[in-house]
């Protein structure tokens, strides 16, 4: 069975994006190199990358213009990119013509391509997606790289989840520039 990894950076107080809104991510980029070759690593394992709305707006607009390594491993796997019904009118990821949109039936979907043959899948950043995720048992594993910063306010990466989710460490990375990445597995039953 495959499964779904979400990974993400965040401040020590759980912000995804800084306080100055949408995109704030000037705070991150002095840790970008922590967690670098996981995250390739990571990529080069994975078939399919999951986005949320968001997420999928920032990314579409930077990454398939790069070039290089990480670029291909973020511009070549397939894209689905999950969004409420009529939000978008369609997607798409340059001249690589590998986005899918899925606004509809997102948790019969993801379970049905859960049981196919196929590689694990990717959710990047997306914590609203994420968030959404979670309590229906569909995020098998989550990686949170924690950088050694408080934002006090900004873009929490989990919120509005309304039941509690059991999960245990799996693994404790520490980085070069005081990051770590927190591994949890998501516990059954």
């Amino acid at each position: 069975m495959r499964r779904i990894i979400a990974t993400v950076q965040t401040s020590i107080d759980g912000f995804m994006e800084g306080p100055g809104g949408e995109g704030d991510l000037g705070w991150m980029m002095p840790f970008l190199e922590d967690g670098l070759a996981d995250n390739a690593r990571l990529l080069g394992a994975v078939d399919t990358i999951l986005l949320g709305r968001g997420t999928y707006h920032g990314f579409s607009r930077f990454w398939p213009e790069q070039e290089g390594d990480f670029a291909d491993l973020m511009n070549q796997p397939r894209k689905l990119v999950i969004a409420h019904q009529g939000s978008l009118p369609g997607v798409e990821w340059g001249r690589y013509g590998n986005a899918e949109l899925i606004d509809r039936d997102v948790e019969e979907t993801l379970h049905r391509l859960k049981a196919a043959d196929g590689g694990d899948m990717v959710v990047l950043a997306s914590g609203g997606l994420v968030s959404s995720l979670l309590p229906h048992g569909l995020v098998d594993e989550l990686q949170i790289v924690v950088v050694p910063i408080v934002l006090g306010a900004g873009k929490p990466y989990l919120r509005g989840i309304e039941r509690p989710v059991g999960l245990e460490l799996a693994d404790l990375t520490r980085y070069p520039k005081g990051s770590v990445r927190l591994t949890y597995r998501a516990l059954t039953g």
